[in-house]
């Protein structure tokens, strides 16, 4: 027992003397430092995702995050529009087509829709600055677009087929749906099978191209009569006879938009053809020397095509002239011109009247009404608004008139303008006076037919 008793005090004495395990550690009162985050310095790039990195000033942005994301998506969107530049390049190389002047189009469009399926992979905020880390899933991307792309196949295919019927307005609507539907795909060369049951496949645009130049060449427009007479300024109800037709077929075209203008004139008239393919066409009142010119009729495409199918297909039509000859008018010239109530002979205004018929219209002036086109009738007089002060002030007299002009075989009246009033002047005669202001008259002629 006394044993027993002896080691376990020894052991006791030896537990006492080791020395004690250490005490937990004082706490610290200053937080670990956060580490920034990689993708904040290098953007992230892989074969799976765009990425874009977008940053924002705390202090000075209202939304910092939302400015952030914005940043951020916009970075993806540089990227998906050098993807599209890229394709679209090749596809324009591959097929001959040109769709610079669309790209942008596409290229909005696609990123627009793009856009919605990305998403917010990562954000972090120092104190100065919020950023945001974003990605757009390329498979997911690619997987939508070609989708979306065999949807737009399937039903520009079948609006092309139904146009090969024939040339028709409705052929031509059907082709600018068709090049509609596949325009925000152009980049992907959207194909369908051409010709049908060939087994061979074709992008859509050049078929529809093709179609379009096709059915463009093959319209003719045929007039009756195929010439006209007239005389310049006036309006002799000069109708022509349109028709327009398949010049492969024969059949007449209903609802083709013509336009027509008058020797190149850049201004023009509209006319729709009927049912029967047929249309009036009314000359208008020609202002023009005399001399041979050309009525041009080709089809307005402005009207059948929309704006999106005129940008991807350039479209020139053909021109159908016809022929339009103006002869001569002959004027009967009558004149009353009154100086403060005297008849005055052979005023210049006269001959300012009769040199602008002359060189605009290419008229001769006759004496007699029965060989006369058309009756021009001028009365110019002139009034003292005012007497005269004094001695040492000059005499003034105003001078003013009318002209008009009638279809002498109708009676129905062409012209009926006032001519401006001018101011004379003469320190020794109100008649000299009256005389100055005819001169001035005369030199200041402004009318809008002698334009």
């Amino acid at each position: 027992m006394s044993r027993t008793f002896f080691i376990g005090s020894l052991l006791l004495l030896i537990a006492s003397c080791a020395p004690k395990p250490p005490g937990p550690a004082p706490s610290s009162t200053a937080a670990p430092k956060t580490m920034s985050p990689a993708w904040i310095n290098r953007q992230p790039a892989d074969d799976n995702y765009w990425y874009g990195v977008g940053t924002a000033d705390i202090k000075t942005s209202e939304d910092p995050r939302q400015a952030a994301r914005q940043r951020a998506l916009s970075e993806i969107a540089e990227q998906l529009k050098v993807t599209v530049e890229s394709q679209l390049t090749d596809v324009m190389e591959a097929t001959n087509m040109d769709y610079k002047e669309y790209s942008r189009s596409i290229i909005e469009t696609r990123v627009e829709a793009s856009l919605d399926y990305a998403e917010i992979s990562d954000s972090y905020k120092d104190k100065r600055r919020q950023y945001v880390l974003a990605k757009l899933d390329k498979r997911q991307y690619f997987a939508n677009l070609e989708r979306k792309k065999k949807d737009a196949e399937k039903v520009a295919g079948d609006l092309i087929i139904r146009s090969m019927a024939g040339v028709s307005a409705a052929a031509f609507t059907n082709l600018t749906l068709a090049l509609e539907t596949v325009s925000p795909y152009l980049d992907l060369a959207p194909q369908m099978e051409y010709p049908a049951g060939s087994g061979q496949m074709e992008n859509i645009s050049p078929v529809i191209s093709k179609i379009l130049r096709e059915y463009n060449n093959r319209i003719q427009v045929r007039f009756n009569p195929v010439s006209l007479q007239t005389i310049p300024l006036i309006n002799d109800d000069k109708r022509i006879t349109v028709k327009v037709v398949d010049e492969e077929t024969g059949q007449s075209l209903a609802s083709i938009w013509l336009k027509v203008s008058f020797n190149d004139a850049s201004n023009h008239d509209l006319i729709l053809t009927k049912d029967d393919g047929s249309t009036l066409y009314q000359m208008k009142r020609i202002m023009s020397a005399a001399g041979s010119y050309a009525l041009a009729f080709f089809v307005d495409y402005e009207s059948m095509l929309s704006d999106k199918a005129r940008s991807l297909v350039r479209m020139v039509p053909r021109k159908f002239p016809v022929t339009v000859v103006l002869a001569a008018p002959k004027i009967m010239f009558a004149e009353t011109i009154t100086n403060l109530g005297d008849q005055v002979p052979n005023s210049p205004i006269v001959g300012s009247i009769k040199r602008c018929f002359e060189d605009n219209y290419s008229a001769t002036f006759v004496d007699n009404e029965d060989d006369a086109d058309m009756l021009l009738s001028l009365h110019v007089s002139t009034l003292e608004h005012t007497e005269r002060i004094s001695d040492i002030y000059p005499y003034f007299v105003h001078a003013s008139g009318s002209l008009s002009l009638v279809n002498a075989t109708t009676g129905q009246e062409i012209l009926n303008a006032i001519i401006a009033e001018e101011k004379g002047a003469d320190f020794n005669s109100i008649e000299k006076a009256g005389i100055n202001a005819l001169k001035k008259l005369a030199r200041e002629l402004d009318l809008d037919l002698c334009k």
